[in-house]
């Protein structure tokens, strides 16, 4: 298999070099060549929030804060240091070492027209949602004040997600969206040397980065090229033939295929994404089978989760079961639950269809999205043991959405990125907008409304562990495995792994051996 992919490699290398950027550097020029399949046009993630353009804002921009999953904290930022000066009084005061890529300072004028910009309804951002914030007040010329809309315990969770522009350049466009495609200046570890959504994006070290520090590293490399390919195999020929340093999002047969190729490297950076499995408990798609809890019981008893992580996810040892829809790297997640989702059991599975009067089993619907695919028909392979004979429907973002709101999602296998110590933002996804809650179960709402204002942390895991031990016990949502990101580089670049990014891969902490 092997020597098939080399020597088809080769025959498409020489088409393919016309799609790569004109600098063809290599270590000795200090220049990495990142492919993307999927091109940027901004590296604004406010405006475009897909994993490719949130890796790259993230080398790009600063948020008041970050945090750092290695120690489960938060760590300061453009922010030296914050308190709380109430229950809904966030002050922070800000470094005043910090300058924008094109030399002028950064300082509260520039946070509090940011933050304003953000929150401001007409700006009809699809990233960042900073909804618990009422308003921000600037002190002095260091110092601000995030004022809250309610006691907030996930407040801190939002705002490495959010980047902070110079208002002097942002505020005087009159198409806010010009900012990211054609002047996005930062106070990141890398500046935009050059954006086009053709020809790609070439980042340049920021050698005047005050920030670095373990958490959050100077960039490594001097240069590097983002290089949009959009095909895959276009990608892996370039990987071999030398045009290309790094690509990533491979399935597992090619990363297995790739990781005996000669001076390639396979790396699984366990990131905050993961997959799980969502059953419709309310009737809301028109298959009354699966609002029976005995029937989510069985479907989910047909799953041996372990099977998937070590034959279906790619990732290798970096794939694990998760019993919850939180990390270990997020600090709020509890360590261990008293409700797990069942053991594989296909004869229990059986008779638990045939008490609950599916002795025959019954047809289901199963919805896949991106990247989730080789999962959702693996588990319909499974259903299919036990009687229920479940058809995929392979599904776009969009055309997915689509399906969610018009109710005719029965299971939905997907993957999730939980960013943050708080599993807020996760639950506030499956349990909150009604277009997207499949499971009406008010214990849940009022345990997640008490857990979002809860601002002592031994409390507030008590209860984020009630949510998810009932999500288990009632079979609305079923925790899968880890989603690592995995890349294939050429073996003198090392790719830092544990990124909080979707993408898995912070670009500043990539570096050659």
């Amino acid at each position: 298999m092997l020597d098939r992919l080399l020597a088809w490699s080769a025959w498409t290398a020489t088409a393919a070099i016309a799609l790569v950027s004109p600098a063809l550097a290599q270590k000795d020029k200090d220049t990495l060549r990142f492919g993307f399949q999927d091109p940027i046009s901004t590296v604004e993630v406010v405006l475009d929030p897909k994993p490719e353009t949130i890796m790259t804002n993230d080398a790009v921009f600063d948020g008041l804060v970050w945090y750092d999953p290695a120690s489960r904290s938060y760590k300061p930022a453009l922010a030296e240091s914050w308190s709380r000066i109430d229950d809904k009084t966030l002050e922070f005061k800000l470094r005043r070492d910090v300058k924008f890529h094109d030399g002028t300072a950064m300082t509260a004028d520039d946070v509090a027209y940011t933050f304003g910009w953000l929150i401001d309804p007409a700006s009809k951002l699809r990233y960042v949602n900073l909804d618990f914030v009422a308003r921000i007040e600037k002190i002095d010329d260091y110092t601000i004040r995030l004022i809250e809309k309610q006691p907030s315990s996930y407040d801190l969770s939002r705002l490495p997600l959010a980047p902070v522009y110079p208002k002097a350049v942002h505020g005087a466009l009159a198409d806010k969206a010009e900012f990211g495609r054609k002047r996005p200046i930062g106070t990141g570890p890398y500046k935009v040397e050059s954006i086009d959504s053709t020809r790609g994006v070439v980042l340049v070290r920021n050698d005047l980065y005050p920030l670095a520090s373990e958490w959050r590293p100077a960039g490594q490399i001097k240069q590097i090229q983002i290089v949009p390919i959009p095909d895959l195999q276009t990608e892996i020929a370039q990987l071999i033939t030398g045009g290309l340093d790094v690509i990533h999002d491979l399935p597992k047969d090619l990363a297995e295929q790739l990781a005996g190729a000669p001076n390639v490297t396979i790396t699984a950076s366990t990131g905050p994404n993961y997959f799980y499995m969502e059953m419709d408990s309310v009737n809301r798609s028109g298959n009354a089978a699966l609002a029976k809890p005995e029937v989510r019981k069985a479907i989910a008893m047909a799953i041996d989760r372990t099977e998937l992580a070590e034959h279906v996810v790619t990732g290798g040892k970096a794939v694990t079961v998760i019993d919850a829809l939180c990390l270990p790297s997020q600090s709020d997640c509890p360590p261990t639950l008293a409700a797990v989702p069942p053991r594989p059991d296909a004869a229990a599975a059986k008779k638990l269809l045939a008490a609950a009067g599916y002795p025959d089993g019954f047809d289901v619907d199963i919805t896949s999205i991106p990247g989730a695919q080789a999962l959702a028909e693996a588990i319909a392979g499974d259903l299919r043991k036990i009687g229920v004979r479940a058809k995929v429907d392979h599904k776009t973002f969009g055309s997915y959405r689509e399906k969610e709101t018009q109710n005719k999602l029965e299971i939905l296998v997907a993957h999730f990125w939980s960013a943050g110590a708080s599993p807020w933002g996760t639950l506030d996804r499956f349990f909150g907008p009604p277009a997207r809650d499949y499971f009406h179960d008010e214990e849940i709402n009022r345990l997640k409304a008490a857990g979002a204002s809860e601002l002592d942390d031994a409390k507030r895991i008590a209860l984020w562990r009630q949510i998810f031990e009932r999500i288990n016990e009632r079979g609305y949502i079923m925790p899968l495995t880890t989603f690592p990101s995995v890349f294939a580089s050429a073996d003198n670049v090392v790719i830092g792994t544990g990124a909080l990014n979707p993408g898995g891969a912070d670009l500043n902490r990539i570096h050659w051996k």
